[in-house]
């Protein structure tokens, strides 16, 4: 493996891993290049050890904006993706959220981000949904959409009259940058350098605010990436009750962290407390732990969304319901949106809006109706 190693690696990436290793940091052009050298290592087991090491040991040096965008601009390279040429999808007197989370995040849970959406949808706000297949938990957005045989990547006009008629379009990141997908895909199991940004970046079109849940402490890091990359309108969030363990949503028990850009101003980083804002029980991890099984888990959110879920689900799915209503200007605070989501499920319109969505987006009614 050495003498592969060493027939395989060029300059780049030996200067760049031995800075890491004498935790040196590394300059953006010399970043760039042995970034884009490992990209193209054509033999995948050595390629795989590499880009481990590489943006595992960037990540434990605390990394700047510029490094993350640095390496973002290389990895968009290998599908000639754009971020500054991605129209904004806009419905006339509506502000249409895009939502998408970084997912590996410390506790593996039911799928709250796709039954966020669904309810916010209900309750009258316009969703971009993003989201990818799982890497380290059972289900991420893609596979609870591919459940339900939906259709994903609608071009443009067809994703406008979708999200028109029922508030909500989904849009699988994998599609949108496949070469570079190949190389990354499925191979981190906890948060990364790219984790600061690239899922939230990545999209045929956006909507007018953006919100990112990220899986990790420094989500200051993660405003300036996006804010790097031609977002004006985003609101980054981050919940942890223990300091190590973060969820890429607002959380409903422990702490939650937001922070915001608007108009291109970055605000300040504010911590919201469920239990404190909220009339919810004091929950723990285990009460939103996701389920021991792909179909178990995403029975979990459809009983969430018919009124017949877990209390814990529900009220998780309905705070970050709230938080989406918020930004889509429905709502004049997550308190009041946390209590009109709670009774878009319990009045049917939650699971009628999921079952619109399927039919619209050219999926299979029966498979939903068959687990109701």
């Amino acid at each position: 493996m050495e003498r592969m190693l060493f027939m395989t690696l060029n300059i780049d990436i030996y200067e760049a891993l031995y800075r890491l290793n004498i935790q040196k940091k590394i300059d953006i052009n010399l970043l760039k290049k042995a970034f884009y050298n490992i990209l193209k290592i054509e033999d995948e087991e050595i390629r795989c050890i590499i880009l481990g090491s590489f943006c595992t040991g960037l990540i434990a040096q605390n990394p700047t904006a510029d490094e993350v965008c640095a390496l973002i601009e290389v990895a968009f390279q290998l599908d000639n993706f754009n971020p500054y040429s991605v129209p904004v999808m806009s419905i006339k007197d509506h502000y249409v959220v895009e939502s998408i989370g970084s997912g590996k995040k410390g506790y593996k849970t039911i799928n709250i981000s796709t039954g966020s959406a669904i309810v916010a949808a209900a309750t009258g706000a316009y969703v971009i949904k993003k989201g990818s297949f799982s890497t380290s938990s059972i289900t991420g957005s893609a596979d609870f959409m591919k459940e339900f045989d939906v259709k994903t990547n609608h071009c443009y006009e067809d994703a406008k009259k979708i999200l028109e008629k029922c508030g909500l379009v989904f849009m699988s990141i994998e599609d949108i940058i496949p070469n570079f997908d190949k190389i990354y895909g499925g191979r981190f199991y906890a948060p990364q350098i790219l984790s600061f940004g690239l899922a939230a970046i990545v999209g045929n079109y956006r909507g007018n605010v953006l919100l990112y849940g990220l899986a990790h402490p420094n989500i200051s890091l993660s405003v300036n990436v996006l804010k790097n990359n031609n977002i004006n309108n985003a609101l980054v969030v981050s919940s942890t009750d223990d300091d190590i363990h973060y969820l890429d949503e607002i959380g409903i028990y422990g702490n939650t962290y937001i922070q915001g850009i608007k108009e291109g101003i970055i605000g300040n980083l504010y911590t919201f407390n469920p239990v404190n804002r909220i009339n919810i029980p004091k929950y723990t991890p285990v009460d939103i732990y996701q389920g021991d099984s792909k179909s178990s888990n995403i029975k979990h959110v459809i009983n969430a969304l018919s009124g017949k879920g877990k209390d814990a689900h529900i009220d998780i799915i309905c705070i970050n319901a709230a938080n989406i209503l918020f930004l889509a200007k429905k709502v004049e605070n997550i308190e009041e949106g946390f209590l009109v989501s709670k009774k878009t499920i319990s009045s049917g319109k939650a699971i009628e809006k999921f079952e619109e969505f399927i039919s619209l987006s050219g999926g299979s009614v029966s498979k939903l109706q068959s687990q109701l």
